[in-house]
């Protein structure tokens, strides 16, 4: 029974070192590729490392703008005349916005009469024109009824 255990523990330390000569044949060909597969990427990882730097160095920027920008507009908001002023110029806001649609109204009125004097003034025209063909028919007529005198036989 001892034996099969011996004999048993043999063949698996066997085993294991087998396994170990193999795994270490596999990691010296890996070992040879990977310059190979570093040098190709390296360059890509280069490129990406410095691109990551120059949006790194960009979103500082940005960030430091924001920081300024906010802090000019948290001063406004405290400065107590900036305050004052808002309502102010909401009203006159209100006012130009009353007044544009007036002159708005007052022009399209202004456009609608225009064009209603333009049509009366054609009609009065036309009347004008109508009155004298007709003064004109009548002393035709007028003409032709007198008639022509006789002539002295």
């Amino acid at each position: 029974m001892m034996s099969d255990i011996g004999e048993a523990a043999a063949a698996e330390v066997h085993l294991s070192s087998q396994e170990f000569n193999e795994e270490l044949i596999n990691i010296k060909q890996i070992a040879k590729h990977l310059p190979i597969v570093l040098g190709s990427c390296s360059s890509e990882l280069g490129q990406l490392k410095s691109d990551l730097l120059e949006l790194q160095k960009k979103q500082n920027g940005l960030i430091d703008k924001m920081q300024v920008e906010n802090q000019q507009l948290t001063e406004t908001a405290q400065d107590g005349m900036c305050s004052r002023m808002y309502p102010l110029i909401k009203s006159y806001n209100d006012k130009l916005h009353r007044i544009k649609k007036e002159i708005l109204s007052v022009h399209e009125r202004t456009v609608k009469l225009k064009k209603r004097a333009l049509r009366l003034q054609q009609i009065k025209e036309k009347e004008a024109l109508y009155k004298e063909q007709k003064r004109e028919e009548d002393l035709r007529r007028e003409q032709e009824l007198i008639g022509k005198p006789l002539p002295n036989k």
